[in-house]
């Protein structure tokens, strides 16, 4: 197989949190570029006590060093989209630190469940660009809980992250070329499942409580188990 493990959790840039949750239903409201900007604000959120929000006061500035994305439009096109999203749990209050300063906090929403996991280390990988970054995110959203399988159709996906099909092909293509998408036929067998080997699977080492290389180092399948995948993909 051509599969490497890639290193475990190396050194972490300096921002808040190690890994951060995300809401599920946010690739539902954001696009890829939006929602990599998304999960770069909920990196640098803390909960509030008794409260369903997580907040961070995080600078335009910062969210561009961070992320990559320039200043432009994360004002033009991000903190706009956030605006409109007060019905969906999510908020900015602009205050008045100075006479002539101001500075936006954040409200996020802080679900007990239905979110995924993304590690810090997503932010200072620079193979993928934020756009690549935000499409994975989305498809990570779109995953089987637990795995890191993603078991609908193009047509499904693009139409769920709210993306032209061309461009959606595009980017997947590009995460193909540098083997974050997979084929089911191609990866660990503990990753895959013989009854939709036509899904896709992320392989990723920044996504997940648990990884996909801890997932696979876990589970160690017996004779039965081997036996029976490979019955069944030799008679696909």
């Amino acid at each position: 197989m051509g599969w490497i493990l890639p290193p475990i959790k190396s050194e972490l840039m300096t921002i808040v949190k190690q890994f951060t949750i995300i809401p599920i239903e946010a690739c539902r409201y954001f696009n890829p570029k939006q929602l990599y900007l998304l999960a770069g604000l909920y990196i640098n959120a803390y909960p509030q006590r008794e409260s369903n929000y997580m907040t961070t006061d995080t600078t335009i500035s910062q969210l561009s060093e961070l992320t990559g994305v320039s200043t432009d439009y994360i004002k033009d096109s991000f903190i706009p989209r956030l605006k409109e999203l007060e019905d969906k749990g999510y908020r900015v209050e602009t205050i008045q630190q100075q006479r002539e300063i101001r500075r936006n906090i954040y409200y996020l929403p802080n679900p007990p469940k239905n979110f995924r996991i993304i590690w810090a280390e997503l932010f200072s990988d620079s193979s993928l660009s934020p756009e690549e970054k935000g499409v994975m995110i989305g498809l990570y959203c779109l995953c089987v809980n637990k795995e890191f399988r993603v078991d609908l159709s193009d047509k499904a996906i693009y139409s769920h992250l709210d993306m032209a099909k061309n461009t959606y092909k595009k980017y997947r293509d590009l995460l193909i070329e540098k083997k974050v998408i997979w084929s089911s036929y191609d990866v660990p067998m503990a990753l895959a499942w013989t009854e939709h080997m036509e899904s896709k699977v992320l392989l990723y080492p920044h996504l997940g409580h648990d990884t996909w290389i801890d997932k696979v180092i876990s589970h160690v399948p017996d004779d039965d188990e081997i036996k029976h995948y490979l019955d069944t993909i030799n008679d696909e």
